[in-house]
C-alpha cells in the first residue's frame, strides 16, 4: 500500500485513519461501486481498472482484482483481493490508441469461437470508416460488420478465414464492402492468429481501405487487356504483311527484333542476338556501302528510308524495306530509334516484270508507230493524192490518236530512264526568261484553239538571276502545266505563267481558272496513271503519267513541286528551282 498510495498499510487497517476508497479517484468511484456491487449480487468476481490518488499528488493507474467471501447463509463476510499499479501498461496503451487513431485504416482483435460466434474484442476507431460501425457495436457480435461485405465476397472471406484457423496461417484477402451511401470500396485485410486456452482464435491485425489502388489496378489490367488484343492483333498483321518491328539505342549499341525480322532474315531468334554486325553481315555485298552510307546519314538525320538486298543463311536472296526514327531527344537519353522492317521481294519481282514490260512495249511500239504517224502526215500534206473531204477527217482522227500514243511512249521511256537512273541531264546555269516566253509561244496555237488567253508576269529582278537546270526538262515540265491548264480552263478563261523569287528560289507558277481539283484526288495528284475522273481523258485526253513525270524530272534537277488548288478557283501548279550563285 505504500508503494501505491505513499501511506503505510497501518493507515487503512480498519480505517485507523483513511479508507481504500478515499485513495480513488473522484471521477471513479462510482465505477468501482457499481462494478463490485454487481460482483458481489452474483457471487462472481470482478476486474476493474481505476485512478488512485498518491501521497505526492500524482495520480496512477492500478487493477484490482477481487471476490467476496460469504458465510453458510450467503451474507458477506469481507472482500478478498489485490491491487496492482499497471500505470506503465496504461501510457503504452494510451500512446498505442493514439497511434491507431492516426491509421487511415483499423488495427484490430478478431475472435472465433468454435460455437460459432465471433467478435472484435479491440478495434481501433478506424472501423467506422470501414465497416460504417463503432468499437462497441462489434466488442461482443461482429455480425454488423459482416453484414456490410459485399454478397458476391463473403464465401472467399469466410473460407479464407477458416483455412488460417484451421493451419494458424497469416489472413489475407481482398474484398469489397458497402457504404451508408450504397456505394462499394475495396479492402485489404492481413492478420496473424493465435490459438486460445478455450480453444477459439485470435486475430491481430490491420484492414485498410485500397480503393484507389484496386482501381488503377482495374484499369491497369483492361488496358493490359487492350494491349495484348492489340500486340496480337499487330503481331497477325505483321506477320501476314511481312513487317517486323525493331528498336535500337544509338547510345548503347543494343538491339531488338519482333519475331517477324528474324523470319525475314532467315534467323533462329534462339541462336542468335540481334547486333549490328549480324546486320551488316546479312546485307548484300552491292548494297553495303549505300547501307553504311546511310547509317551516317541516320545519327545527323535521325531518319531510315532505304531500300536493299539481304542475303539469307540458305542463300536466298531477299529485298527489305526499312524504315525509322529517333524518338524525340527530350525524353530520349539512351538515343533509341524504333522503325521497321518489311519483305518486299515479291513487290519488287513485280515491278520489275513490269518495268521490262512497259520498256519492250515501248520500244516495240515506237518503231511502227513513227512509220505510220510518218505515212498519215504524207496523207495530209496532200503531196501523195488529194484525198476526199471525209478521208481527210478519218487521216486527222488517225493522226492525233498518233501523237497521242507517241507522247504516252515517251512518258513511259522518260518514266522508265527515271527510274533507272538512265535519265539524262544536261545541266547550266540559265535565266529562264526566254523559256518561259518560248512556253508561251509554243501554247499559243493551241490555246487559240481552246479560246483561251495565255499570260506572261515575270519578277524584274529575275533578269538578272539564274538556276542550274536541264533546259529541255524545264521545258517539259512547263509544257505539262500549260496544256493541263489550257484543257481544263473554261472557254474564253485566261492562265497565268509566272516566275517570282522567293527567298533562295525562283517559283515558276501556271495558274488556270478551270474547276479546281477535288478532295479525295489530291493525294493522288503526282502519282502514275492518275486521274480526277478517268472519263476525263476521253474528253480532255491525257495520259495519266504527266504531273508523276514533272515531279521525277524537278526532283532530279533538285527542285520541289506542289500544287494549290481550291474547288470553283481553279488550280495552281508551281515548281521551285535553287537560285546558281
Amino acid at each position: 500500500m505504500y508503494a501505491l498510495t505513499g501511506y503505510p498499510a497501518s493507515d487503512f487497517i480498519n480505517n485507523g485513519q483513511r479508507s481504500i476508497v478515499s485513495m480513488v479517484h473522484p471521477d471513479d468511484r462510482a465505477l468501482v461501486f457499481e462494478v463490485i456491487e454487481k460482483a458481489v449480487l452474483s457471487h462472481s468476481s470482478w476486474v476493474l481498472n481505476c485512478r488512485l490518488l498518491h501521497k505526492n499528488g500524482s495520480v496512477i493507474w492500478v487493477e484490482e482484482r477481487g471476490a467476496a467471501e460469504y458465510d453458510s447463509n450467503g451474507v458477506v463476510q469481507h472482500l478478498d483481493g489485490f491491487v496492482m499499479d499497471v500505470s506503465k501498461e496504461k501510457k503504452l496503451q494510451d500512446q498505442l490508441y493514439k497511434l491507431t487513431q492516426q491509421l487511415p485504416g483499423v488495427v484490430y482483435q478478431y475472435q472465433v469461437w468454435p460455437d460459432g460466434r465471433s467478435a472484435f474484442p479491440y478495434a481501433s476507431s478506424g472501423i467506422e470508416d470501414i465497416y460504417g460501425v463503432k468499437p462497441e457495436d462489434v466488442l461482443t457480435d461482429a455480425s454488423n460488420a459482416f453484414s456490410t461485405i459485399y454478397p458476391e465476397d463473403v464465401p472467399a472471406v469466410v473460407q479464407s478465414i477458416e483455412v488460417s484457423s484451421q493451419q494458424l496461417t497469416i489472413w489475407e484477402q481482398e474484398y469489397r464492402v458497402y457504404r451508408d451511401d450504397k456505394s462499394i470500396i475495396w479492402l485489404l485485410g492481413r492478420a496473424t492468429p493465435e490459438r486460445m486456452p478455450d480453444g477459439s482464435t485470435l486475430w491481430h491485425g490491420y484492414i485498410h481501405d485500397i480503393t484507389q489502388t484496386k482501381e488503377y489496378y482495374l484499369k491497369l489490367e483492361d488496358l493490359n487487356l487492350q494491349l495484348n488484343v492489340t500486340q496480337q492483333s499487330l503481331d497477325l498483321a505483321s506477320e501476314q504483311a511481312k513487317i517486323g518491328y525493331w528498336h535500337a539505342s544509338l547510345e548503347h549499341g543494343t538491339f531488338w527484333w519482333s519475331p517477324i525480322i528474324y523470319q525475314i532474315f532467315g534467323f533462329n531468334a534462339e541462336d542468335v542476338v540481334p547486333s549490328s554486325t549480324l546486320f551488316k553481315n546479312a546485307v548484300h555485298p552491292d548494297d553495303i556501302d549505300k547501307v553504311l552510307k546511310n547509317e551516317q546519314q541516320t545519327r545527323s538525320t535521325g531518319i531510315v528510308n532505304e531500300v536493299y538486298r539481304i542475303i539469307r543463311p540458305n542463300g536466298d536472296v531477299r529485298w527489305v524495306h526499312e524504315l525509322g526514327q529517333l524518338v524525340a531527344e527530350d525524353q530520349n537519353p539512351d538515343k533509341i530509334m524504333i522503325g521497321s522492317v518489311q519483305d518486299i521481294t515479291e513487290r519488287m519481282t513485280l515491278q520489275k516484270i513490269k518495268d521490262e514490260f512497259i520498256s519492250t512495249v515501248s520500244h516495240e511500239l515506237r518503231t511502227p508507230l513513227t512509220s505510220i504517224y510518218g505515212a498519215l502526215s504524207l496523207l495530209q500534206s496532200g503531196k501523195l493524192v488529194t484525198l476526199p473531204t471525209k478521208a481527210e477527217k478519218l487521216v486527222e482522227i488517225a493522226s492525233s490518236n498518233c501523237k497521242q500514243l507517241s507522247r504516252l511512249i515517251n512518258d513511259l521511256l522518260d518514266i522508265e530512264k527515271l527510274a533507272a537512273g538512265k535519265m539524262l541531264f544536261e545541266m547550266k546555269r540559265l535565266n529562264v526568261v526566254p523559256l518561259l516566253q518560248r512556253a508561251i509561244n509554243d501554247h499559243q496555237p493551241y490555246a487559240d484553239l481552246h479560246k483561251i488567253s495565255l499570260a506572261l508576269h515575270v519578277d524584274k529582278q529575275i533578269d538578272e538571276l539564274f538556276v542550274y537546270v536541264d533546259e529541255h526538262r524545264l521545258l517539259q515540265i512547263l509544257t505539262n502545266f500549260l496544256s493541263n491548264a489550257v484543257k481544263f480552263s473554261p472557254e474564253s478563261g485566261s492562265v497565268m505563267l509566272s516566275a517570282t523569287v522567293t527567298a533562295d528560289e525562283i517559283e515558276i507558277a501556271v495558274q488556270d481558272q478551270g474547276a479546281g481539283i477535288p478532295e479525295d484526288f489530291k493525294s493522288k495528284i503526282f502519282a502514275k496513271f492518275s486521274q480526277a475522273d478517268a472519263s476525263s481523258s476521253k474528253v480532255k485526253g491525257g495520259t495519266g503519267l504527266g504531273l508523276a513525270l514533272c515531279k521525277e524530272l524537278v526532283e532530279a534537277m533538285n527542285g520541289s513541286i506542289d500544287y494549290r488548288s481550291e474547288l470553283g478557283c481553279g488550280a495552281r501548279f508551281f515548281v521551285r528551282l535553287p537560285l546558281s550563285v
